[in-house]
């Protein structure tokens, strides 16, 4: 009886054996797979944050060409307004002084 049970421990380890010795290699293929895959993944996401910060840059860039462009714009009427107030200011003082002469004039 106790041949029996030592062959069928060997028998058992034989067929543990045999199994880690199958299903080992398909496990580690399986993990190696999976952390492959992972690591494509993160490159692609990698990638597309890299287009995407790119993007980013060129609307900040966009933004600021604007403002400046604005800012220019707005210095430009600022300069013509005056120019127009002045043009206007003078008209009103030779307006004014030849109402005051032609005043002068007919009394």
């Amino acid at each position: 009886m106790g041949e029996w049970v030592e062959i069928a421990r060997w028998i058992a380890l034989g067929l543990i054996g045999t199994a880690a010795v199958i299903f080992a290699p398909l496990w580690v293929i399986g993990l190696v797979q999976t952390l492959l895959e992972h690591r494509r993944e993160m490159r692609q996401l990698g990638a597309g944050n890299d287009a995407l910060a790119e993007q980013l840059q060129a609307l900040r860039d966009e933004m600021e060409q604007l403002r400046r462009t604005t800012t220019e714009h707005h210095l430009s009427l600022q300069a013509n307004l005056e120019n127009l107030q002045e043009r206007v200011r003078a008209l009103e003082t030779s307006h004014n002084e030849q109402s005051a002469v032609g005043y002068n004039l007919h009394r």
